[in-house]
C-alpha cells in the first residue's frame, strides 16, 4: 500500500475513533455536566449529525495534510518519534480548533458554564493529541 492509501486509511481510522469517542464522552460520560451546565436553549434537541461528521472529516483531513511537514521538521530533523510529533500536532489542532474556539469563546458569548466548557476544552486537547498521534503512526514518507 502505497503513502497515500495508507494516509487515507490512517484518516478514516482517526475519524472513526474521535467521532466515537467524542459521542460516548459527550451524550454518555459528561452527559449530566453538559445538561447541568449548558443554559437554556444553548443545545440543540436533536443534534445535526452530518454537520458534526463534516466537521470532523474536516479536522481529519487538515491534521493528515499538516502531518507531512510536521514529520519532516520533527522527525527527520530533530529526531523526534513519530508519535510524539503525532501528539504536538493533536496538540496543538485540539487547543486551536476546539479548546480555545469550542470552549473559552463560546463560554465568553454562550449561556453556559465556565467548568463545563473547561471540561470540554480538556476533552478536546486530549482528543486532538489521539488524532495526531493515530495519524502519525499511519504516515509513511515517501523514499
Amino acid at each position: 500500500m502505497g503513502p497515500i492509501p495508507r494516509r487515507l486509511l490512517g484518516g478514516v481510522v482517526t475519524f472513526a475513533v474521535i467521532f466515537n469517542v467524542g459521542y460516548v464522552f459527550h451524550e454518555i460520560l459528561a452527559a449530566p455536566l453538559f445538561k447541568a451546565g449548558l443554559g437554556p436553549g444553548v443545545q440543540r434537541a436533536e443534534y445535526i449529525v452530518p454537520v458534526i461528521a463534516l466537521a470532523f472529516a474536516v479536522y481529519v483531513a487538515m491534521m493528515t495534510a499538516a502531518y507531512p511537514v510536521v514529520h519532516a521538521y520533527f522527525v527527520t530533523g530533530r529526531r523526534w518519534s513519530k508519535p510524539a510529533a503525532g501528539a504536538l500536532l493533536g496538540l496543538f489542532f485540539g487547543v486551536l480548533w476546539d479548546s480555545l474556539q469550542g470552549g473559552v469563546i463560546e463560554y465568553a458569548t454562550y449561556n453556559v458554564a465556565l467548568g463545563t466548557m473547561l471540561a470540554d476544552s480538556a476533552y478536546h486537547a486530549v482528543e486532538g493529541t489521539v488524532a495526531g498521534v493515530l495519524t502519525a503512526v499511519f504516515y509513511r514518507p515517501r523514499q
